[in-house]
């Protein structure tokens, strides 16, 4: 059933960034650091840092500032988190000419973790408080998300692995689409601390905006309690 809702899921959100193909497009770039600190077995806070740019390391679009704190259940695969970010948005509201915006957000989550074989499955849901320079909004969030190893079966043995996700996001109004997301890549894990995932990002957005991303992100685990 879960395998069926995510190809549900991606086959609409490819869906849509195919008939987005024929509007004004860009490419953007994404670099996001990703900290995990273990304070017990159950307890973690996360940190998130990230650098969105309309050129590969310059001309800065976004800078996000984020930490979260997360409960993991014992019995079941279940996670609860809630957390705080910072945003700074610069836009091009000419060829020429920039503004800034600032937006400050709450948010909570809930991620539920399966398996399909040896694949990795995660259904996340995520209600985020905004406050932005136009005002305040309430935005919701879904995203399924697979992780595909490659090689061998024994898990130290294969530190490559595909990445599939898609992600939906509406805003609580009268028109509610906010953005679709999709997501294909690969991630390769240096160690059980450090890994680093290489993305491709289309996003199409309300008003029929279509974007795209490439995404590097490092993800930094600094020790798991059991």
């Amino acid at each position: 059933m879960k395998l069926r809702l995510f190809l549900v899921s991606l086959v609409c959100g490819l869906g849509l960034a195919l008939v987005a193909q024929g509007q004004p497009n860009n490419v953007n770039h994404w670099l996001q650091y990703s900290g995990s600190y273990w304070v017990s077995p159950r307890w973690v806070v996360n940190t998130n840092f990230q650098y969105r740019t309309y050129k590969p390391f310059k001309d800065p679009r976004v800078g996000f500032l984020g930490a979260e704190l997360q409960y993991n259940l014992k019995e079941v695969p279940v996670t609860f988190g809630a957390g705080y970010a910072h945003l700074f948005n610069r836009n091009y509201v000419s060829p020429e000419e920039t503004n800034l915006t600032n937006e400050d957000r709450l948010y909570q989550q809930v991620s539920v973790r399966g398996k399909l074989g040896n694949v990795g499955m995660v259904h996340r849901y995520q209600i985020e408080e905004r406050w932005l320079t136009q005002g305040y909004h309430t935005r919701l969030r879904y995203q399924v998300a697979l992780r595909i190893p490659f090689g061998p079966k024994k898990e130290e043995e294969r530190p490559w692995y595909g990445i599939l996700r898609n992600e939906i996001r509406v805003i609580i109004r009268d028109q509610p689409f906010d953005s679709n997301r999709v997501f294909g890549g690969v991630g390769y894990t240096f160690s059980k601390h450090l890994t680093l995932e290489g993305m491709w990002m289309s996003q199409l957005a309300g008003g029929g905006n279509h974007q795209h991303f490439t995404m590097f992100l490092l993800r930094h685990d600094f020790g798991r309690m059991e």
